[in-house]
């Protein structure tokens, strides 16, 4: 199970990866941290939660953990990498995998809350991969 769920946080980055070629701006909305949450859009019965913390400089490190109500099963684990805008679409590269996710975004008018699209199918039907992040209170 251990190795299913690892897989899990893995998939999505490989399933949508694209080479990026051009110019990257900062979003200064999207600086901070953000806290997030999807339950069973990529492997059923499997829970995400996240935090990601946004730097001014384009690094980002984000920590993980999914469960499986099912069986118990836990796993944790911590990403970094870059992150950056452009036109319209919201990219992080995951120095681990080496792989970029390409989502398109919209911060909400008052800057609490940033949505999230992506186009690719794991597990489902249903080919949209859609979350919601909050903005965590800045230290």
């Amino acid at each position: 199970m251990k190795k299913i769920l690892a897989l899990m946080l893995i998939l999505p980055t490989m399933a949508f990866s694209q080479k990026f070629d051009g110019k990257k701006e900062y979003d200064k909305k999207m600086v901070g941290c953000w806290k997030g949450s999807e339950e069973g859009q990529q492997l059923e019965d499997v829970n995400k939660y996240w935090v990601n913390c946004r730097l001014e400089n384009g690094k980002f490190v984000l920590l993980f953990v999914a469960l499986n109500p099912k069986n118990g099963a836990v796993m944790q684990s911590t990403e970094n990498g870059i992150w950056w805008t452009s036109k319209g679409r919201y990219y992080e590269f995951h120095k681990t995998s080496g792989l970029t996710d390409i989502y398109k975004y919209e911060v909400s008018p008052d800057g609490q809350f940033a949505s999230f699209e992506s186009q690719f199918i794991i597990g489902k039907n249903d080919s949209s991969y859609k979350f919601t992040d909050e903005k965590t209170e800045d230290l």
